[in-house]
Order: C-alpha cells, then structure tokens, then sequence
C-alpha cells in the first residue's frame, strides 16, 4: 500500500500545500510541492529501512522536508527531519509510538495540540507505505 499521490498539507498560516508523487520505489517516494519550480523545489520525502535482526531488528522511517532558496551566492537548502527508529518488540506498541509524536508535534505547536484528531498517516508511516 502506499499514501496518497498527492498529499495536501497545511502550511503554518493553514493554506494548503500540495506535494505530488514523483517518484517511487521499495524504500520510499518522494514528492515536489506544486506551488514551486524545479530550479527552487520544496520536496516532500519518505524513506524507510531496516537494520538488525531477531530481537535488535528496528525498523526506520524517514520524513522530509527540504526546501531550495535562490540567493545571490546560489542555491542554498533548508532541509527538515523528522525520523523514527521503533524496534520490533513487543512492548514498543502503536500507542507507545503515538504518544511520542503527539508529544513532539504538541512541542513544536507551542503546547496547543490537545491530541491527534487521527494518526492514519503515522499508522501508514508505521507500515512502511510511502
């Protein structure tokens, strides 16, 4: 399974941004933001691994954000990560996972997400979709 081609997003003043699939393949997709050319992208990437095995297998995923500015000295790129490591034991549940990027995306919100109005997203994440 994989996430939508076109993941629409809200920016910070709420408008929506439009990432479209470019690319994909068994490790991830990646996608450029509509609104933005290609001498100055914003992409919008996934990634996932494992490493180890048995009982030291984690599994990881990758998300992006990466931005190209034109400036005077050339192009330079903001890039943004946001990374998960989960190992596959048991007692690292969903809800555990959960909680954690609740608790980030309420840091980064400046303590104003009361909770997840609905984590289908991570859950995909979770599964490897792209």
């Amino acid at each position: 399974m994989a996430l939508a081609n076109d993941l629409v997003l809200d920016d910070v003043s709420g408008d929506d941004v439009t990432y479209r699939l470019i690319n994909q393949d068994a490790t991830g997709a990646r996608r450029i933001d509509l609104a933005t050319t290609l001498q100055s992208p914003g992409m919008f990437t996934i990634k996932h691994s494992l490493t180890g095995k048995g009982v030291q297998a984690v599994d990881r995923h990758l998300v992006q954000i990466s931005r190209t500015i034109q400036t005077s000295s050339g192009p330079v790129a903001a890039v943004f990560n946001f990374t998960m490591a989960i190992p596959r034991a048991a007692e690292v549940t969903p809800t555990v996972v959960k909680d954690a990027v609740a608790n980030l995306v309420d840091f980064l919100a400046d303590g104003q997400i009361t909770s997840l109005a609905t984590t289908a997203n991570l859950e995909a994440l979770m599964r490897g979709e792209s």
